[in-house]
């Protein structure tokens, strides 16, 4: 099974696992996704004023942890692949194995 994940899934992502890391509820989380061809993919997200830097691995990360948290997935088996197009933006594929 292939879930795609649209920029607004993958924000959502960053807020759920931001908020698990600082203790906080979801809501209270501004966060956004970021593509530099040098640096790869990166989030940023804002929990009450104080600034969490995602990685590449860490955004990865946050889909599992979301698809875990909201949709009872086991995060041991999904493969995410993040891409980005001029057109649609960041997007994830994430495989279901």
């Amino acid at each position: 099974m292939e879930l795609l994940f649209n920029e607004q899934d993958l924000v959502d992502s960053v807020c759920v696992f931001a908020a698990a890391k600082e203790y906080t509820n979801p809501e209270s989380v501004e966060a956004d996704v970021m593509f530099n061809p040098s640096f790869g993919f990166s989030a940023t997200a804002n929990v009450r004023g104080r600034i969490r830097n995602l990685s590449e691995q860490e955004l990865i990360d946050a889909v599992a942890v979301y698809l875990r948290d909201y949709h009872n997935f086991t995060p041991d088996r999904l493969l995410v692949d993040l891409r980005f197009t001029e057109n649609e933006g960041i997007m994830a594929s994430i495989q279901v194995r």
